[in-house]
């Protein structure tokens, strides 16, 4: 369902297979004389900040029934929260922005919304390549309670 450079919330896959796979990328690089550059990128705050439009744009982009994008407008057409401040509660209000943190569809979500960012990279035509694979980003997520 998504880029096989994603390896966080996949069965079978986890942070070992992430870390494995970019130290074999810099390995292979390495051993044929190249300098390579990482940088990481810690985007802990991204699950509270998914634009729910673009979401549904790239849900469609993926041919996603109707029936099921209808489903999940309506889900997130019920986000609502509040601020609490000691004992005083603000006002709800319609959360446009974010996906639920244990949520059970929320790992897929977010990984169908971050995945065009893999193919973004991949078609800059730069960073590393081992023949026509993509090994310029990696992604990995964690965030499992």
């Amino acid at each position: 369902m998504t880029s096989p450079n994603q390896f966080g919330f996949k069965k079978g896959s986890g942070c070992d297979f992430a870390i494995y796979s970019v130290r074999k990328v810099v390995e292979h690089f390495v051993a044929g004389g190249s300098t390579v550059n990482v940088c990481l990128l810690d985007l802990s705050k991204a699950f509270g900040k998914m634009d729910h439009s673009a979401l549904y744009l790239k849900l469609m982009d993926r041919s996603t029934p109707v029936h099921i994008l209808n489903v999940i407008q309506n889900w997130f057409s019920l986000c609502m929260s509040c601020v609490k401040w000691g004992s005083v509660m603000s006002h709800f209000y319609e959360l446009k922005a974010a996906v639920r943190q244990g949520g059970v569809l929320s790992p897929i979500l977010f990984g169908i919304y971050i995945d065009d960012l893999v193919k973004l990279v991949d078609k800059t035509n730069t960073g590393c390549k081992i023949g026509v694979l993509c090994t310029a980003i990696f992604l990995y997520a964690d965030d499992i309670y």
